[in-house]
């Protein structure tokens, strides 16, 4: 998968995350679901997941042992600057904890998935040629 591929996919994949997201605000509007900060939180996870893949599929270009360091430390870059925003927020507004934590590990989960299957179809299709 070619980068301006992958953009354009990523961007329709976030795009109904948040289509997701105001659908069961909406549906269950009496109930709280999305945290305050949730779309922060969306905007955070997504801008880094672009860069964290961005990163590794330039490894991955670069062929070697180079994509092996580059997938890991993207993925691991990745996640401690998500963590330290979550912790940030929890830490500064403490009132909603659990439901910005669940927020944001759903929004993390989700958007490493797709990032981390896009990365697998690269590396398969290295292997096939």
């Amino acid at each position: 998968m070619t980068l301006p591929r992958f953009i354009i996919y990523y961007h329709l994949f976030g795009l109904g995350v948040a289509c997701a997201a105001v659908a069961l605000s909406t549906l269950y509007g009496e109930a709280s679901i999305l945290s305050p900060h949730f779309w922060l939180l969306f905007v955070a996870v997504f801008v880094l997941t672009l860069v964290a893949y961005i990163l590794s599929d330039l490894g991955i270009r670069k062929g070697g042992e180079l994509s092996v360091y580059s997938l890991l430390g993207a993925l691991f870059i990745k996640l401690f600057a998500c963590l330290a925003i979550v912790a940030v927020l929890i830490i500064k507004y403490p009132e909603n904890k659990m439901l910005t934590a669940l927020n944001f590990f759903s929004l993390y989960f989700l958007f490493t998935v797709f990032e981390v299957t896009c990365l697998l179809r690269n590396l398969r299709d290295q292997n096939q040629m």
